[in-house]
């Protein structure tokens, strides 16, 4: 729980750390499924299962971006959107990817959430259900502080 906790301040400071401020003494409060754990990247977190990551989280202090645009790009890509979700603080998809003869679903989302905005993406390592658990956490991310 320490280890986490270290790595919500690291992640809440990441944008400039030679400037303390204020911000620094609050957290990103990140609700993890059972058994997942989080460890500290340079501007985010590494998030999934005991020994696998699953989900990477960016912080930064830019706006959300318009959803349609978001949207957009990412049907550019030439993926298969399976599910799209636009509020006012989130923007995300889950999408399938193929490639090398199989296919995979995948997500990527943002968050605003208090003066940050989290980026949240799955790795090619993300397994169909670690798709949709790790849309349930940006989806839920929360700043405290």
């Amino acid at each position: 729980m320490r280890a986490l906790l270290v790595a919500l301040v690291s992640l809440a400071a990441c944008d400039d750390p030679k400037t303390p401020t204020p911000e620094q003494r609050a957290s990103l409060r990140v609700p993890l499924p059972d058994g997942w754990r989080a460890a500290a990247m340079s501007g985010g977190l590494q998030v999934g299962p005991q020994g696998r990551v699953v989900l990477q989280l960016e912080s930064t202090t830019r706006p959300l971006p318009d959803a349609a645009t978001f949207l957009h790009a990412l049907e550019a890509e030439g993926v298969e959107v399976l599910q799209k979700e636009s509020v006012d603080t989130f923007v995300g998809a889950r999408y399938s990817v193929s490639g090398e003869g199989t296919r995979r679903d995948a997500f990527v989302g943002v968050r605003q959430t208090g003066p940050r905005t989290i980026w949240c993406s799955t790795t090619a390592s993300a397994k169909r259900d670690e798709v949709e658990a790790a849309m349930t956490v940006c989806r839920s991310l929360s700043w405290e502080g």
